[in-house]
């Protein structure tokens, strides 16, 4: 596996090795380097940075006795590569699923994006499987609406490995099944939901759009990009569009062991700066298997490894370049406090020294407004204002609370104005009542008369026959 580029890096240690390192003998290495790597399906992009990298740790570089050129440059190649899978980091799956497990945050859902044809079904089913090994309930959501026979295909799958499966009709929504089997994995305590969605080529921005709603409405936990290692250059391409659209977390490179290249691992890593977790091996179910940068570094370049991917995450400290920078701030902030304190502490001398003169003045000041505040003419017309606010309340108060009077002469009217009211609502009181007694005594009489009227009725209701009427009786 990864003959061309395993070639390619090999050529350009050696040849560099070999002659003495000059700007024009580095230019012409890089260049038959950049070829090898673009023919190795490494993205021009990347190619461009790693020959530039490579042009600024070797050009004047200094060989001791006893090193070996070619070691050195291998070296610094290997450096470039490691450099790049360390930013892209990890992502451990199966660690975050367990961790939000315990958490009893919900289910952890994974969503697989792709284009068609680069097995997105099976890598699901591949995953469903490698998942149900370590311990994990899953569910499967059949989000592939649109191919004929792919809800069929992933049942089919799905029988084989006993998951459940969550699908609709073809033509649904995807991410409304999506949907629903979240709320099914939700309700039945399933630890993770693998949703399967359908191929769409990068070009097409109806079917971009629907897979940004599809992250929209299920907002995963994981967005995993599946792509074809054997696509070429063109791999590059898909994983650039589709991380703008949906900004993945991880890549699954599949059918890994038929490609000679092995370029695309590198640059997908490079462009989106997202890792690749998985390598698919083969169309078993077991043929899946975690994508350790180390291994693929060891295997371009061969013998011991002397850079790790592992060192180069954790050697990155920012901290130790801003210590001396605090360092350096500390020592000269005391040294000019103590010299400040030191030049003023004589300086506050003249002040101190203040003759006697100057403390009469201050004594004398203070006796011109003595007259001043014997003399005010201002203090009448506060009192006023009080006295006129004082009549309001008064006026306002009589009309509220009648009984209740005021100091002096006023609770006399105040009083009397209560009597008034007391007598009015008294009469008003009597001449209600009789009003009352009247009505009722009018009603008495009047329902007298009626009963009267009804026993005269009655008695006039007496009916008298005559012979004609009891002879037709009697027929």
């Amino acid at each position: 596996m990864f003959d061309k580029l395993k070639k390619a890096f090999s050529s350009a240690a050696k040849s560099i090795g070999q002659k003495e390192i000059t700007e024009k003998v580095l230019d012409d290495t890089l260049l038959e380097l950049q070829i090898a790597l673009l023919e190795s399906d490494v993205a021009q992009e990347v190619v461009d940075d790693l020959s530039a990298k490579l042009k600024k740790d070797l050009l004047g570089l200094k060989l001791e006795k006893g090193q070996d050129a070619g070691q050195i440059i291998e070296a610094k190649l290997q450096e470039a590569v490691a450099g790049i899978f360390a930013r892209a980091g990890r992502l451990d799956i199966i660690g975050q699923i367990r961790a939000k497990k315990e958490a009893k945050k919900g289910p952890y859902v994974i969503v697989f994006l792709g284009i068609n044809g680069t097995g997105k079904t099976t890598t699901v089913a591949k995953m469903g499987n490698l998942l149900r090994k370590n311990g994990i309930s899953l569910v499967v959501a059949a989000g592939d609406t649109h191919r004929a026979g792919a809800i069929e295909q992933l049942t089919q799958h799905a029988e084989r490995l006993s998951l459940k499966v969550i699908a609709q009709r073809y033509g649904a929504d995807p991410s409304a099944v999506g949907r629903d089997a979240v709320d099914y994995a939700r309700k039945h305590y399933v630890d993770a939901v693998l949703i399967d969605t359908a191929g769409r080529m990068q070009t097409s921005k109806n079917l971009m759009d629907e897979m940004t709603k599809i992250v929209r409405v299920v907002k995963p936990d994981a967005k995993i990009f599946v792509g074809d290692s054997l696509a070429g250059n063109d791999t590059i391409n898909q994983a650039r569009e589709f991380f703008q659209y949906a900004s993945f977390d991880g890549a699954i490179l599949t059918k890994i062991d038929s490609d000679a290249k092995g370029g695309a691992a590198i640059s997908i890593a490079h462009i989106t700066a997202r890792p690749v977790t998985y390598v698919g091996m083969g169309q078993g179910y077991d043929d899946m298997i975690p994508f350790d940068p180390d291994k693929f570094i060891h295997s371009l370049f061969g013998g011991a490894a002397t850079a790790s991917v592992q060192d180069l995450m954790s050697a990155p400290t920012p901290p130790p370049t801003a210590q001396p920078v605090a360092e350096e701030k500390p020592p000269e902030a005391p040294e000019p406090a103590v010299a400040a304190t030191s030049v003023v502490s004589p300086l506050f001398q003249p002040p101190a020294i203040e003759p006697a003169p100057v403390m009469p003045k201050e004594d004398r000041e203070p006796e011109p407004p003595k007259p001043v505040q014997a003399s005010k003419p201002p203090p009448p017309p506060p009192p006023q204002q009080p006295e006129w606010v004082m009549v309001e309340p008064k006026e306002e108060k009589k009309g509220r609370f009648g009984f209740f009077g005021r100091k002096k002469g006023d609770s006399p009217e105040e009083g009397k104005e209560g009597k008034d009211e007391k007598k009015r609502k008294e009469k008003e009181d009597e001449e209600r009542r009789k009003r009352e007694e009247e009505e009722r005594k009018h009603k008495e009489k009047e329902e007298k008369k009626n009963r009267k009227e009804d026993k005269d009725s009655k008695k006039d209701e007496v009916v008298y026959l005559t012979d004609e009427d009891i002879e037709d009786l009697l027929k």
